[in-house]
């Protein structure tokens, strides 16, 4: 038994350890090496020496790296593996390790001068980096991640949310929970949902391959799911299923819950810009309201001074008020909205706008003249009157 595993009490049931096989397989080196049976003495070193080469052949720092991190979770040293997962992999030029716990997890007993040498290497790397970590970010105290690096940082948490779950799954023998819900999840982080897509797509290639263990096309899967069973890998692919289902879910929620953006509230002299009217009529010694009084009024007298016509504008009962858009003025009734030539305008004028409302559409009905339909455009002839 290897010199870790004896300090385990609790045996801990991990994510399947898979074959490390290489895109560009070279036929002259073979397979991953497998460690079923220990090599003799003194056999040993020239054992291990055909090891290293498999590896460096075939790999570097980065997967080095990761075998380190690893080999720390399956030994229940979790806090010395995220330690670990934040050393620059540039740094980590001491590859040989990462191979021998490789193949410790693989089957290789390591002697407790290899353990040793393996946890000083450790150690040495955490401290380095620790100390790199806070030089860095002495030189830039006063630098600040923007937006978008934050909306990525929560996503990467939400993430890893998500793998925890998964793993409490794992290590449940592969029961579903019904506290598993990541729509949930992703809600209360309040994930942006733009970058959604990228969480959907690593369950997306998880689904994948659980789906493959499940039709047993791949040898390598169904040998690193073996000590699962049917029922445990359906779960596994159920879970995935919804993760994948919920992402789509969570962004359909957003996109519901999203206020629509309100609009600038455009000046009333810039709304009535391109209306039509005339300031003054000296023959009358009529002057002209604003046009920017026609807006939200329920009901105005206009004038045009060219056809004689006093004009009664009427909002729609609908609507409540008129105004104006562009040249002309909408939102009226039309069948209320109507017009009259005045035989004499100076005095029919003046008896409508010295009364109040009712009175004064009483004085119009009596004008005895046709009344016309009004088309709400506005010209240089037409004098505002009196809105209300």
């Amino acid at each position: 038994m290897n010199a870790v595993a004896k300090k385990s009490v609790v045996k801990t049931v991990h994510k399947p350890l898979k074959s490390m096989t290489p895109r560009s397989q070279d036929i002259g080196y073979g397979p991953e090496p497998v460690w079923t049976q220990q090599p003799a003495e003194t056999e040993r070193i020239s054992a291990m020496t055909r090891m290293f080469n498999w590896y460096n052949y075939h790999y570097g720092k980065k997967e080095a790296k990761d075998c380190i991190v690893d080999w720390l979770v399956r030994n229940e040293r979790a806090a010395e593996a995220r330690a670990f997962g934040r050393v620059p992999e540039a740094v980590v030029y001491k590859i040989g390790i990462g191979w021998i716990c490789r193949a410790n997890l693989l089957g290789l007993e390591i002697t407790a001068k290899e353990l040793a040498t393996i946890n000083d290497t450790i150690a040495e790397y955490i401290a380095a980096a620790k100390s790199v970590t806070e030089v860095v970010e002495e030189a830039v105290v006063a630098v600040r991640p923007n937006i978008q690096d934050r909306l990525r940082e929560k996503m990467s948490e939400a993430a890893g949310e998500l793998e925890g779950m998964y793993d409490e799954m794992i290590l449940a023998g592969g029961k579903m929970s019904a506290d598993y819900k990541p729509v949930s999840l992703l809600r209360s982080m309040n994930v942006a949902p733009q970058l959604v897509g990228t969480v959907k797509e690593i369950w997306e290639r998880r689904l994948t391959e659980l789906r493959e263990v499940a039709a047993g096309r791949d040898g390598d899967l169904a040998e690193g799911y073996a000590h699962f069973g049917k029922l445990q890998v359906r779960n596994f692919i159920k879970f995935a299923e919804q993760v994948v289902a919920d992402c789509d879910a969570y962004r359909q929620i957003k996109k519901v819950e999203r206020k629509p953006r309100a609009k600038a509230a455009v000046p009333l002299e810039k709304q009535v810009a391109r209306f039509k009217y005339l300031r003054e009529f000296a023959e009358l010694k009529l002057k002209s309201e604003s046009p920017t009084k026609l807006i939200s009024c329920s009901e105005a007298w206009l004038y045009d001074t060219a056809k004689r016509k006093l004009i009664h504008v009427v909002a729609d009962t609908h609507l409540g008020t008129v105004f104006v858009k562009g040249s002309a003025i909408v939102g009226f009734d039309p069948a209320a909205t109507v017009q009259k030539t005045l035989r004499k305008p100076a005095e029919q004028i003046r008896s409508i706008m010295s009364v109040g409302k009712p009175a004064a559409r009483k004085a119009f009905k009596e004008i005895k003249a046709t009344e016309v339909k009004f088309n709400g455009r506005g010209s240089d002839n037409l004098i505002i009157l009196k809105t209300y």
